[in-house]
This record gives C-alpha cells, structure tokens and sequence, in this order.
C-alpha cells in the first residue's frame, strides 16, 4: 500500500444518527475494475495474441470513528492520543442541542491534539464564518462545510486534510530525528573538544586548553586590577630513572599519582587559605587549573591571588607533597620537583610568552639544585636568549672550522725542560671577542655537538702538531707530548677508540698522545668510561685529570682510574704564597699523587714565589703565564728551538743550577708560608 493509499482515521462528530450513516456510504472503501474498454479493443481492434494488462486503481482507505456529542468526542481523542494513533479529520456538526455545540467541542478537541484538521459543518442559519473565526482564531487547520454538501465534496475535503495531517506528521518526524542528530553531534563535538583539551594519560587540561586559559587570563589584564595570576610550571626530578629502572607502566603510574597530588595541593589552598594562612583573608577562587603538558611538565595556573607570596605558598607546598614517597607496585619512590613562579599581568603579550617565563623559571630553579623554587626575572629571559644565540653562533663555527688552536708548554721543574704542550681551543664570538672555553664548551656538550668538536681538535692539533715536529732537524726536535682535553661522553662513547686510532692515522700522528678530562662526570656512564680508559691506558695513551680541586674532586679517582698524571687546578697555584689552607692542601696532594706513582702538573704558575715553592714541594711539571702564556703553532715552534727566550725557563734553570737551602725545621712543613 502507498503513502496515499495508507487509512485515514476520520472522527465524525453529529447527534444525528442519519448524518452518521451518510457519512459512512461517503467514505465507504469500493473498488472498480476498468477493463471493459480493454476487452472490447482486444475483441475488436487488435491482435488477440496481444495481452493487455487489466488496470484497477483504489480508493484512499478511511477509517471512521462516530461520536454522537461533543463529550464522546473529546473522549475519542484523548484515547486516541494515549493510543499513539491520533485523527486526521474531525468533521464536527457546529449545532448539537446537547451538550457542548460544535466550537466548544473544537477547542477542547485541539487542547488533546492540537494538530488535528477540523472541517465544520455547518448551515447557512448556523454561525457566519467571522463568528467562528471570533471564536476560534485564525488556523490553517479549520475548513468550513455548508450544509447539504455534495459527497465527493466531502470525500475530498478529507482527502486533503487527511494528506495534510500525514505530511504534517511525517515533518514532525523529522525534525525529530534532525533535533536528535544535532544533539548527537554536539556531544559528539563536545567528546571530541574534551578531548582534544584533556590529557589522555591523567585526564588532565593540556597545553591547548591552558593556552586558551591564558589568553582569557591577559585579556582581563589592567592597571586596575587588585589581584594576581601566576603560573607555577614544574617538572619532575629524577623521572627518567624512574622510566629506565621500573618501566614505563610505572612511570605513568608516577604521572597519575603526581596528578592527583597536584589537585589536592590546589584544592586544598583553593578551600582553606587560598590569598593568606589567616582564615579572615580568604578570597574566592576564579578557577585555578592544573595541567599537563607532556612527559613530566605540569603546570598549575592560579588566578586572583591577593598577594604574590600566595604563588610561593603553593609552589612550597607542591615541592614538599612531591617529595613525599609514591608506591609504585608496592616498592616506595621518591621523586621531587623543582618550580618555575611566573607573573601574569598586563605587560605580557600573549599566553605563550606567560607559558615561557614560567618554564624558565623552572629551569633556573633545577639548575639551582633539585627541590628548589625560582621567581622569573627578565635578566632569566636575557640569558636564555644569549644562550641560544650562542648555540646558533657555536654551530656554524663548528661548521665553518672557525675555531683556532692554541699551545701552552708544560715544563718538567726538576731540569727545566718543555716536556708538553697542552692544546686549548680559542673561538671569537660575533662581536669579534674571544669567548671563554667555560661558557662554549658546556653549551657544547648540552647540545650534543662536544663530540664533533672535541675530535676536531684532536685532528686538528695532531696534524699541525705532526708537521711542527716534521720541521724541525733532529738536534732542535724535544721529546714533546701533545696533551688534548676529551669530554666524559666521548669517553662514554663506546665508539670513541676506534675513531681515534682513525683520526691518528688521517693525521699520521707518530708522537705521545696523553689525554686530559676533567673528574666530574655523569655517574651513570661510570663502567662504560673506565673500560674505554683502560684500553687507551693499554695501548699507551697517558690519561690525566685535569683541574683537579677545582669541582667535586675525590680521592678515590687515584685508585679507581688508570690516571698517569694528575693537574692541580690554578685556583689552588694562584694562592700557595698567601693561603696557608690552599698550600697544605696542595703539598698534600703532591706527596699523595707520588705515594700512587702518578705525575703532578701544577697549572697557573705565575710568579718565581709559586715556582719556588712548588720545587720545593717536588711537583713535577708547571704550566703557567709564567713560563708562556697560549702560544700559537709558529710561536711554539719558536720556543721549542730557543726555550730559554721563556723568562720562566730562564729562572727555573738558574735555580736548578744553584743548591736550594731548605728552612729548619719550625713546626711547619717545608715552604709553607707562615699561618696568620
């Protein structure tokens, strides 16, 4: 059956019995065959082999449903409505002596079922049509039907009313169906956007959701404002550890738990005293947030603090709830946190540069030490800017060779000899000034280039060290080692002696090799350090420590490394003739370091008074401005054929020449100074 084929549920409202039964034979159902034409062309005026098909077509189907009052009708509808199967057309007598007449009945019929059609029927002596519109109101649902009316007129008001009312239903339909497809993706949008803003590990705000935080945060931003918004970005100390020891299941664990923690410390202050530890200080909160950004970065923003020393009270309590143990699958862990503080207020510019300030914080506070909190300043952001334009400028020195080296004589004290040069690097900066080894050399093994850089300067050295000695005669060649300063994560490097022994024979590198570094090392490259340290030991190349008291030094490097040479630092040389302290400590170390069969160099030997005493002490070799300060390959060259042109050689030597008297006995050691 069709869509216009489909019953149509009629009401028919009248209290006479007779117009019940006239309606029913107007809508009762038949159906005509139409063939007899056909049959007579198939008789007379085609081919009987042809067959034509017989058509019928049929009625609408109308159900109708008699009410003999305006009660029993309104009674219809509603059981109607209740049953989900509401009328299509109502056609409603207007007069009705008893009970409610035909207009009364029809607003009681749309109060049920408001999208009923409604045809009256009515006289010409019953109401005129501005009396029922003044009664009923305008309504594209109400059609008028003068009485005597023909059938098919009846038939087809119901008809269109009927189609109507299916149209109209089908359109509620759908708009139903549209409204809950909106509402779906709406949810759908909204999931998607919250997720989009949480992070999937601790379903915590990520950096997007915080960025556009922000930018609300500085858009409310004035002269005006009383109060303050701060953010407190932090990560976690020692979290790789935690990562490579237990696994990464652990480690997301840590992230959730350090999560929760975050909110408790927040939610805590938020409650109880969030702008002062007085309770009559308290203010509400506007909403503070704590996110995610990655790996261990969080970050919490806090909003409409009074005072600024609120950030600090919650940055202290963070610090000291992170720093509480985690159980992690029943084994206990301990972690810490350092603290970015950064101001938000109406000089910043945007959220980013909130959300930089505030992780440069945090990275002054954890080179500050673990567990530390620092506030940001502007001299931070100045220094991490010259710290990246002095990364960008050290790269393309590096690419450019734009490094140049430079020579300093190491000379035994006992004979007055150039026993070796130590090679140092020299690089000129933007400006054309040199930079100093301590900043570029460091900025150099962050950024992973130290590598690279330390073996251009073994190359380097050895090929302009290798033709120096290649021109020199056989009476002016010295027995000279060239000593080169490595980088622990060379060492580190399990690699490292193969591309030395390649960068000896490129450079065709015939003399002694002895290779310096500095004590202080990453602990955990410990085991790979020294078995590469014992292969270069084995294979004759000499190790020594250099700048040795200068950083966390340890005695212990003595008999864990296969060290031939130990390096006092300057700061030590520079003050043996006035510090009683430091002159101890420095014949200590040299009496120790021969008791362990090792060489000491003392480096920054500057006057006859510290060469004086360090004879005495019987160090082996110095190295200072003394003797010559960084010299060139071609200034090398001469003080290697004319040594005595060294006002430091010079003097060493007489004093070899002449007996050294030591002092009597006084109750203190031999050369120190006297203690004040």
């Amino acid at each position: 059956m069709t869509d216009f084929e489909t019953e149509r549920r009629i009401l028919i409202v009248d209290d006479l019995t007779q117009i019940h039964e006239t309606f029913t034979r107007i809508f009762r159902t038949t159906k005509r065959k139409e063939n007899d034409l056909d049959d007579f062309e198939a008789r007379f005026l085609s081919d009987a082999t042809v067959t034509y098909p017989s058509h019928s077509t049929s009625s609408p189907v109308f159900s109708l449903t008699h009410a003999y009052s305006g009660e029993e009708a309104v009674h219809e509808v509603q059981k109607s409505i209740d049953g989900a199967i509401p009328f299509s057309v109502a056609f409603v007598d207007m007069r009705m002596p008893k009970g409610m007449d035909g207009l009364e009945t029809i607003k009681r019929l749309w109060r049920i079922d408001p999208r009923l059609q409604v045809v009256i029927c009515t006289a010409y002596s019953d109401h005129t049509w501005d009396q029922i519109v003044q009664s009923l109101g305008y309504n594209d649902q109400l059609l008028l039907l003068r009485k005597p009316f023909e059938h098919d007129e009846a038939r087809q008001l119901a008809l269109a009313l009927s189609e109507k009312s299916r149209l109209a239903v089908l359109q509620a339909q759908k708009l139903t169906i549209l409204k809950t497809e909106v509402m779906r993706r709406r949810k759908a949008e909204m999931e998607l956007r919250d997720m989009a803003h949480r992070d999937a590990l601790t379903a915590l705000p990520n950096r997007p959701f915080l960025l556009e935080k922000l930018e609300q945060v500085i858009a409310n931003q004035g002269p005006k404002r009383r109060s303050h918004d701060s953010i407190l970005f932090l990560d976690l100390d020692n979290f790789k550890i935690i990562n490579d020891s237990l696994g990464h299941d652990a480690g997301d664990d840590l992230l959730n738990q350090v999560a929760i923690r975050l909110q408790e410390c927040v939610r805590e202050h938020d409650l109880a005293s969030r702008c002062s530890d007085a309770e009559d200080s308290v203010s509400e909160s506007n909403g503070d947030e704590t996110v995610r950004l990655g790996g261990d970065e969080f970050v919490v923003l806090l909003e409409g603090l009074e005072h600024r020393d609120d950030a600090l009270r919650v940055a202290r309590r963070i610090v000291q709830r992170i720093c509480e143990p985690f159980n992690l699958d029943d084994r206990l862990v301990t972690v810490g946190t350092s603290v970015g503080v950064a101001f938000v207020d109406e000089s910043i510019s945007d959220a980013h540069e909130a959300l930089r300030n505030a992780d440069t914080a945090m990275y002054q506070a954890k080179n500050s030490g673990k567990g530390q909190i620092a506030v940001f300043d502007q001299t931070m952001h100045d220094a991490v800017v010259a710290r990246h334009e002095l990364e960008a400028q050290l790269r393309v020195a590096l690419k450019e060779e734009k490094f140049e080296l430079r020579y300093q004589p190491i000379v035994n004290l006992k004979n007055g000899q150039i026993q070796g040069v130590e090679v140092l690097s020299r690089w000129r900066g933007g400006d054309g000034e040199f930079v100093p080894p301590c900043e570029f050399v460091p900025v150099a093994e962050e950024i992973g280039l130290i590598s690279q850089f330390g073996e251009w300067v073994l190359e380097r050295s050895m090929r302009e060290f290798s033709a120096l000695m290649a021109s020199l005669d056989d009476a002016q060649r010295p027995q000279v080692y060239l000593a080169v300063n490595i980088s622990r994560r060379q060492l580190a490097d399990p690699f490292f002696i193969d591309r030395l022994q390649a960068i000896i024979d490129r450079a065709k590198f015939k003399g002694a090799l002895k290779l310096e570094m500095s004590e202080n090392g990453d602990a955990r490259h410990n085991e790979r350090t020294l078995k590469t340290m014992l292969e270069l030991h084995h294979s004759g190349v000499g190790i020594h420590i250099d700048d040795f008291g200068k950083g966390n030094s340890s005695l212990t490097c003595f008999h864990d490394y296969p060290i031939e040479t130990v390096k006092i630092d300057r700061t030590f040389t520079a003050s043996i003739t006035r510090d009683h302290g430091h002159a101890i400590i420095t014949q200590a170390i040299v009496k120790l370091a021969h008791h362990l069969l090792a060489t000491i160099v003392c480096q920054g030997v500057e006057s006859p008074e510290q060469l004086k005493l360090l004879q005495q002490w019987g160090c082996d070799l110095g190295q200072g401005y003394f003797f010559a300060p960084p010299l060139d390959i071609f200034e090398l060259e001469s003080l290697l054929i004319k040594p005595d042109e060294s006002v430091g050689i010079k003097v060493l030597k007489q004093s070899i020449a002449a007996p050294l008297h030591l002092p009597a006995a006084t109750g203190s050691l031999p050369g120190l100074p006297a203690s004040s």
